[in-house]
């Protein structure tokens, strides 16, 4: 069960927003398998054959920047990696997508929604040599509509985006979606940890306090033994476990914000 944690962002595309960005923070957020769907739908029109193109996205990295206190978003960074696809028999190579730099995103944002919609331009970019003969040549330039929701606390946590537009290319235009998560890039050093993340594997489920039982009561090594302390009380008990499941699964408190050391000591 995921839960949501922190507030999310909201941006009205077409809108332009200015601020200062003074008291502004930058999310990151890392395009992986484990952190949910991650792919493109591409269909070019009948006039060009009407192929219909699922593209997986393989890794990448984005950054956001937030400011709280003017209500306001913009993308700072995109890199999506996508594997190789065949388009009548030729390779594209791998293909990369990133922000179009000189269309610079922004928008507002809304703690109450939990959700956030960022106007944007990217290009997508790749080998033509194999599809220049059907006229598919690089870049591709894609404005875009996105839309998505970010779920987490301190340094766990996943975002969910999808973004959709028409793109342009040499021959014309093709309509695309793409649906992408990816999770908080987790900057702790190896002795720290997000307390309740007892297992440390960046996630928040119910093998956190499996794993607190484990150490607690079962002499299980495996683990920090520091993030088990999540009440505030100062002890590591079975009171941290039952918290840990509250949080979970009844909408209980959060974990404390601050990184702690993983042994405890």
């Amino acid at each position: 069960m995921k839960r949501v944690l922190a507030p999310a962002l909201i941006a009205f595309c077409g809108i332009t927003i200015s601020s200062s960005w003074a008291s502004a923070e930058v999310l990151t957020g890392n395009f992986t398998k484990r952190a949910g769907p991650n792919y493109y739908h591409v269909e070019f029109p009948p006039a060009l054959g009407g192929q219909v193109v699922e593209m997986p996205i393989t890794g990448g990295q984005f950054k956001m920047e937030v400011d709280r206190t003017s209500n306001v978003t913009r993308l700072l960074d995109w890199r999506q990696e996508i594997a190789p696809i065949s388009i009548a028999g030729a390779s594209t190579g791998q293909i990369v997508v990133t922000l179009d730099g000189s269309q610079p995103s922004s928008g507002t944002y809304s703690p109450d929604t939990n959700t956030f919609q960022v106007a944007a331009t990217f290009v997508l970019s790749f080998d033509d040599s194999q599809l220049r003969q059907f006229g598919l040549t690089s870049p591709f330039v894609m404005p875009a509509a996105e839309i998505g929701t970010v779920y987490g606390y301190g340094h766990i946590g996943q975002i969910y985006m999808s973004l959709s537009g028409t793109g342009q290319f040499g021959l014309g235009e093709f309509a695309y979606s793409c649906r992408t998560s990816a999770e908080f890039q987790y900057d702790l050093s190896p002795d720290l940890v997000q307390p309740g993340d007892v297992n440390q594997d960046h996630l928040y489920d119910v093998s956190d306090p499996i794993a607190a039982v484990g150490i607690l009561f079962l002499n299980d090594h495996r683990g920090c033994p520091g993030a088990i302390e999540v009440n505030g009380d100062g002890e590591r008990d079975v009171s941290d476990v039952i918290y840990l499941f509250d949080f979970l699964f009844q909408g209980g408190s959060a974990p404390p914000f601050t990184a702690t050391s993983c042994s405890g000591g």
